[in-house]
């Protein structure tokens, strides 16, 4: 589902370099096995983004093959933990991690999302959530107290496959976690004390950051 119309879509992915080596490999895997990494055009706007906010330590929930850790290594000098529930997953991950010698940077924890960040007791600059969006709104509230003064949460996937937007493209299935997302993006954009802007870019791009620190 296209936030935009397909061939301004088709344009703008035609536009955006492709990543090169390791990481054009790891996407040709993906797709070839239909596995969910982040989109084109959030890899290009993150690796925009990432050296200008320069994070030091950055926690990623959802890990999937290790694709958007390995492109954020790539972007930043950062240490990197990153959480992924399905075991399978994690050592395809591991293995990329390995291929790239980036094992020494990224900190594989195979754990389900809601129980780690509730444990955590770790600081980060950059959150990037991309796991079971039905839980989005504990992550957001867990992730907030594990971020640095001047730190960003970035949530991918908000607008679930167009989904938060009309109701033509409800699956009855998934009506529980539309609303919770509804119920997310209505609080996080209208909170006092956090400062928030949705992208219009691949599925929705959600940064948040805390006001006053």
């Amino acid at each position: 589902m296209y936030i935009t119309e397909p061939f301004i879509e088709d344009f703008l992915d035609a536009l955006v370099p492709d990543a090169g080596g390791y990481l054009s490999e790891m996407r040709k895997f993906a797709e070839s096995e239909q596995i969910p990494i982040v989109d084109r055009q959030v890899e290009n706007f993150l690796m925009f983004f990432l050296p200008v906010l320069n994070p030091r330590a950055i926690l990623e929930l959802g890990t999937a093959i290790g694709y958007s850790a390995s492109m954020m290594a790539r972007a930043t000098d950062a240490s990197i933990t990153t959480v992924e529930l399905d075991e399978n997953r994690a050592i395809n991950a591991r293995t990329h991690f390995q291929n790239q010698r980036l094992e020494d940077r990224i900190r594989l924890v195979v754990s389900d999302a809601e129980e780690f960040v509730k444990k955590d007791t770790s600081r980060y600059d950059f959150i990037f959530i991309d796991a079971a969006k039905g839980q989005y709104e504990v992550y957001l509230k867990a992730c907030l107290s594990l971020l640095n003064e001047g730190g960003v949460i970035c949530m991918d996937n908000v607008l679930f496959h167009g989904m938060l937007a009309s109701k033509k493209l409800y699956k009855r299935r998934k009506v529980t976690i539309v609303k919770r997302l509804k119920r997310m993006l209505y609080e996080v954009l209208h909170s006092e004390s956090l400062s928030a802007n949705l992208l219009p870019i691949g599925d929705g791009l959600l940064m948040i950051r805390r006001l006053n620190g």
